[in-house]
Formats: structure tokens, sequence, C-alpha cells
């Protein structure tokens, strides 16, 4: 198994920091903004940012 060091020595931590984190304060914050109705919007965008994410990590290894 890897080791796998957690520092923003790793560059998929600095992109999980630069990318990811952001989305889910904005997610947070709108679920407070918008009405009950239409929160579910708001926590598609933590799940599609995770799934590009690892989508990209994949990639990456490949390459």
């Amino acid at each position: 198994m890897e080791e796998f060091e957690l520092s923003f020595k790793n560059k998929y931590v600095r992109m999980f920091f630069i990318w990811v984190l952001p989305i889910i304060i904005l997610s947070v914050i709108l679920i407070i903004l918008f009405p009950i109705e239409y929160q579910w919007i708001s926590s598609f965008l933590p799940i599609i940012a995770y799934i590009i994410f690892y989508g990209w990590i994949k990639f990456d290894k490949r390459n």
C-alpha cells in the first residue's frame, strides 16, 4: 500500500484545498440562503466537485 502524505507538498492535497473545500463552503452558504424548496440544488455541488476531483486523480495517476 502506498503511503499518503497529508501536507501541502502533496499536489492532491493542494488541489483539494483549492477546489473542493471552497465548493463545500459555498454550498453551506447556499443552503443557509436558499429557501427550503431549493436547498437540494446546493447539495449537489460537493458531489459534483468530488466526482471531478477524484476523476482528475485517476486520470493524473495514469499519465
